[in-house]
């Protein structure tokens, strides 16, 4: 996971991180966060391919009631083959077992790659800066 995110931290310009990630800091970020509601690790032969968490809301980013904040993140050379897709699969589903209303992704706005993604996923935007937009999803009987 440290590999994936440090390749995407290194080519800039998609995500927020700027300082490459330790293993203790992954763990801490992404698996044992107090505010973690799920992490999905998606994998071919061993190698990571993508990985995705899902937060609750956190004092360092305020959401609404019963609203959780997506990260996904997929090696450079697997995209457009369905790994996020995947991931947000099983990400859905820990959601609604943890009683999330919906899902906010706030992506760096010259992310297009990250934009086009959560909208075909299905999220709206709902709020934007200078910076980025803000994107929700609804977790409803059939979302």
């Amino acid at each position: 996971m440290c590999a994936l995110l440090n390749a995407i931290i290194e080519k800039g310009g998609t995500t927020a991180h700027r300082v490459p990630y330790d293993t203790d800091r992954m763990i801490a970020d992404y698996v044992t966060s107090p505010f973690a509601v799920s992490c999905f690790v998606a994998d071919e032969a061993g190698e990571v391919l993508g990985f995705q968490s899902l937060e609750q809301e956190k004092p360092t980013f305020p959401l609404p009631d019963g609203w959780g904040l997506i990260a996904t993140f997929v090696k450079m050379d697997a995209h457009g083959k369905g790994v996020g897709a995947q991931l947000f699969d099983a990400t859905k589903e820990a959601a609604r077992a943890a009683k999330l209303v919906a899902i906010d992704a706030t992506i760096r706005r010259e992310n297009t790659g990250g934009l086009a993604f959560y909208s075909k996923l299905g999220f709206v935007d709902y709020r934007t800066n200078s910076e980025a937009v803000s994107k929700k999803y609804t977790l409803g009987a059939d979302g």
